[in-house]
């Protein structure tokens, strides 16, 4: 075994970069209200339809009218000009279709559910008008005094569970990575925010060209006024979550929560220039966010070469509500002028100078492949890995190195099916002969009469199925058994129990040498499983999966060598096969499939490599020849064992080991039963 681990080849410098980084921060109890004020009598104020609706066409004139072409989804998709058309041509806007494309590929799972999340099914979400109709009968709902930031100035607000205030702050690195900080002001009043506020992120941004590019995700601070709040990532097919680590009770009331965190991979060279697509409003609150806006902040002067942005989502897209100012030389301002109602975001596209970022290195180049491809690349690695191991230790096998040594028992059965790879009538008769010397039976035998006579009830020195077996010639109170053709049914049904138990001890004793071996490949999977679920915001639950999935797949595999008759090996290999089918599957869930394909193509190597060295010319080898060694010393030994007593014991072995014609003794010696084993193959044929 000493041998194997040589061909270990995984490297363990990864192991640093593919865990989340999330800051230790406090609980969160002591969660109080912005401002004490607050829990007075709700002040009114009133606000009509005519004024509101002033208000707004006042923000839309003011507004800053951009390109609507250049759109992408929700999961950070740009289109090229052949697509849009594509899409014009279908009646329904570029988002709309995109999005209906990413609703169909989301499942969301139960811990990720929460009820500020927005649904993800259409039907679910009421249309835009509908909601902004409902949002101007603010009148009849009272209106209390929120301190909202940047300056914490006082303001009415209505008293219903919303969101308003929204700032999302991105500062793009000179290494690249993109540093955002949300600062989120709530209203809540114990109805989708009883556990506290969460977020919805994109796990992967789409490049022009169709593939995708993997976020990668690291939690810096979260605070609840001021108050740090423990969080962590968690992710499904296509989004990522940050998500309280406890679900906490929030009691109706204004808080500001801030989020910062970090994401690598989010920018992508696009011709000339690099790319950055980001949804500044989330477009996954189920609440309304009644003041929206975004600024972004560059490395260095004069590094924004264009910059577009959007309000809207799935009901439609406008290009005139959302005011765009310069805010100094290296940043920009995004505010929009009506509220985001569920499902709308702010859709900002930037393109950005080469020359205001640092040279992507060879490493980061490498990180970011194996962000996308890293499960499909270590699950192939390990493949490879296991099989280079398994061919290396069939080498050292072929040499008789390296594996274990275990001791057998010599018993005549199983030396006849380990040197001669038979079990025949001579292997019954070796059974005979081995219970005889424990005087468990007499033999007797006068002229074609043939009896085996019972002497002891006491069978401990047997196995469970060697003591059903002797039953079979033993029944009820019976005690002595006449071999003919009369009792040729019950000696038949007596060769067929040994038979299973010599089949029984010949897996064992394979399972028994080979478990070494078996233990180092499974090793080597679950190693490759949780380098794959390192990459993987969900660790434990992806390892979890993916190792037990493995183990049933070795064990399922196994099972379709088992079953003597035909009919029998059918039924098993189509459950196998089903039950493989269904694995990957489950899998695929939580990994590509081509990667669980490959975990389950390592799995059957495993199986086939303990198969071949189950063989007579692999591990078998040894204890065949050592079976051949006792053989000899049977031989070597000849005079000594036929002149003693000795002879009773090594009797058995005598007879399975074909060594009959070489140990005859002369005279009527008790006994000697080799000439009525003799017999009874004659009577029965081999």
């Amino acid at each position: 075994m000493r041998k194997l681990f040589f061909a270990i080849c995984f490297n363990l410098v990864f192991i640093g970069n593919i865990f989340a980084k999330v800051t230790p921060i406090s609980g969160y109890e002591g969660i109080s209200f912005q401002n004490p004020h607050q829990q007075g009598v709700a002040k009114v104020h009133e606000v009509d339809a005519a004024e509101f609706t002033d208000f707004l066409e006042q923000r839309f004139s003011e507004a800053q009218k951009v390109d609507v072409k250049t759109l992408n989804k929700n999961f950070s998709v740009i289109r090229d000009e052949p697509e849009n058309k594509s899409d014009a041509s279908s009646g329904k806007s570029i988002f709309e279709n995109l999005y209906e494309q990413a609703l169909s590929r989301i499942s969301l799972s139960q811990e990720n559910t929460r009820d500020e999340i927005a649904s993800t099914e259409p039907q679910a979400i009421p249309d835009i008008a509908e909601q902004e109709q409902s949002w101007q009968q603010q009148s009849d709902v009272p209106m209390i005094v929120a301190y909202l930031p940047p300056d914490n100035s006082p303001e009415y607000v209505p008293a219903m569970e919303h969101i308003p205030y929204f700032m999302s702050l991105l500062e793009v690195l000179p290494g690249g990575s993109v540093k955002i900080t949300e600062t989120v002001t709530v209203v809540a009043n114990g109805y989708k925010l009883k556990k506290g506020l969460s977020k919805k992120l994109p796990l992967y941004v789409n490049y022009v060209s169709g593939q995708k590019q993997r976020l990668d995700y690291s939690i810096i601070n979260v605070t609840v006024n001021d108050m740090p709040i423990n969080y962590h990532l968690n992710a499904d097919n296509n989004s990522v979550y940050m998500l309280p680590e406890q679900n906490y009770i929030l009691d109706p009331g204004v808080y500001t929560y801030r989020f910062e965190y970090l994401v690598d991979n989010l920018l992508y060279k696009y011709d000339d220039r690099y790319r950055l697509y980001w949804d500044i409003g989330g477009n996954g609150w189920n609440l309304v966010v009644d003041r929206a806006g975004g600024i972004l902040v560059l490395p260095q002067k004069d590094a924004l070469l264009s910059s577009t942005v959007l309000l809207g989502g799935v009901f439609g897209l406008y290009d005139n509500l959302v005011a765009v100012s310069p805010n100094g030389p290296t940043s920009q301002t995004y505010v929009a002028s009506r509220p985001l109602f569920v499902s709308e975001g702010l859709h900002l596209i930037a393109d950005i100078s080469p020359q205001a970022l640092l040279p992507e290195t060879l490493w980061q180049k490498f990180i970011r492949y194996l962000y996308s491809n890293g499960d499909i690349c270590f699950a192939a690695f390990g493949l490879l890995v296991i099989f280079i191991s398994f061919v290396i230790s069939r080498y050292y096998i072929g040499k008789d190195k390296g594996q274990l040594k275990f001791n057998f028992d010599k018993s005549p059965l199983f030396l006849r099916q380990l040197l001669f790879n038979r079990f025949d009538i001579k292997s019954v008769c070796g059974f005979l002969l081995e219970i005889y010397r424990k005087n468990i039976i007499d033999i007797q035998q006068s002229g074609e009469t043939i009896l085996l006579i019972k002497r002891t009830d006491n069978m401990s020195s047997l196995s469970r199925i060697e003591q059903k077996a002797l039953g079979k010639l033993f029944t009820a109170h019976e005690t002595v058994f006449r071999v003919g053709q009369e009792t040729v049914l019950k000696f038949k049904r007596f060769i067929g129990d040994l038979h299973k138990d010599i089949n029984r001890q010949m897996l064992f004793f394979r399972f028994k040498i080979n478990i070494g071996y078996l233990l180092f490949g499974l090793a080597m999977l679950l190693l490759t499983e949780a380098f794959i679920a390192g990459f993987k915001y969900n660790f434990s639950q992806t390892l979890i999966v993916l190792s037990v999935s493995s183990i049933f797949s070795v064990f399922g595999i196994f099972c379709w060598y088992v079953g003597t008759k035909k009919w029998v090996k059918w039924i098993i290999r189509i459950c196998v096969v089903c039950f493989e089918f269904l694995l990957l599957v489950i899998m695929s869930a939580v990994v590509h499939p081509l990667a669980a394909l490959i975990l389950l193509l390592s799995a059957l190597v495993i199986v086939l490599a303990i198969g071949n060295y189950s063989q007579r010319f692999g591990l078998m080898k040894h204890y065949i020849k050592e079976a051949g060694n006792y053989r000899n010393y049977l031989l070597s030994h000849h005079d000594s064992i036929v002149l003693g007593k000795g002879f009773i014991n090594h009797q058995a072995a005598i007879w399975s080991l074909d060594l009959a014609d070489e140990f005859r003794l002369s005279g009527d010696k008790e006994y000697y039963k080799i000439p009525v084993m003799q017999a009874i193959v004659d009577k029965f044929g081999n």
